[in-house]
């Protein structure tokens, strides 16, 4: 009890609201040893993400997804259809062979791993243009093809866009001309500032629906899964 008191006192002072107490049941669950978002079919973002989703999402949707794991089993659950772009090599494998013993005929997956060199000297990866990535082993390569992967696809195809793999800012500029109107934009690890702040004109068409920082299942820490409506 003592190490939960002290838990939600850290999480009050990083943001939480009082409402979030009642995840924390969930969240205790989802912190034992072991648990993973695969084994659990559920997406790796924040409580009331999961809970608002599971509220809006429709049977006939079609969901395109930069990054795939437990959030692939989780729409496919939902949705009748489902695109993943992964870059990781090894992890997509993992991914293809758990889908094809499932049988997972509604699920198309895409592999674009790193383009080696960068499209400037310096790559920032607050610039949509440098479809750069900060993660320290993307140094050296851009995601220019991995984020144009959703052009196979014409405008306004697909009902959500879950934005939480490589070169996020840059699939925030590019791929929400695939979505169609009144689709649903999330965006993972939102309070990361670099995602958004040269993506104001993109993002002033939407509405948002959730915002704030909040529990995180299967993490300590807390992030803000951000859930936009295209107007």
């Amino acid at each position: 009890m003592l190490h939960l008191l002290r838990q939600i006192k850290w999480n009050r002072a990083h943001g939480a609201r009082w409402s979030d107490l009642r995840y924390y049941r969930r969240w205790a669950r989802a912190l034992r040893d072991g648990a993973n978002s695969m084994d659990e079919r559920t997406a790796w973002i924040t409580f009331p993400a999961i809970d608002r989703l599971d509220r809006i999402l429709k049977r006939t949707d079609r969901v395109f997804e930069y990054g795939g794991g437990g959030s692939t089993l989780f729409w496919l659950d939902r949705v009748a259809q489902v695109v993943t772009v992964e870059h990781d090599p090894q992890w997509y494998a993992i991914l293809e062979q758990r889908l094809r013993k499932e049988g997972a005929d509604r699920w198309t997956g895409i592999h674009v791993p790193a383009t080696p060199g960068t499209l400037v000297p310096v790559p920032d990866p607050a610039e949509p243009a440098h479809y750069a990535s900060a993660d320290a082993a993307s140094q050296g390569c851009n995601y220019q093809a991995y984020v144009h992967a959703i052009d196979r696809y014409p405008d306004g195809h697909f009902d959500v866009l879950m934005i939480d793999g490589r070169a996020r800012t840059s699939c925030l500029a590019h791929a929400t001309a695939k979505l169609k109107r009144g689709g649903l934009l999330v965006l993972d690890n939102a309070e990361r500032a670099r995602y958004t702040e040269r993506n104001a004109e993109v993002l002033r068409g939407f509405t948002v629906l959730l915002s704030g920082m909040a529990p995180v299942i299967f993490n300590r820490d807390l992030s803000e899964t951000r859930i936009l409506r295209k107007n």
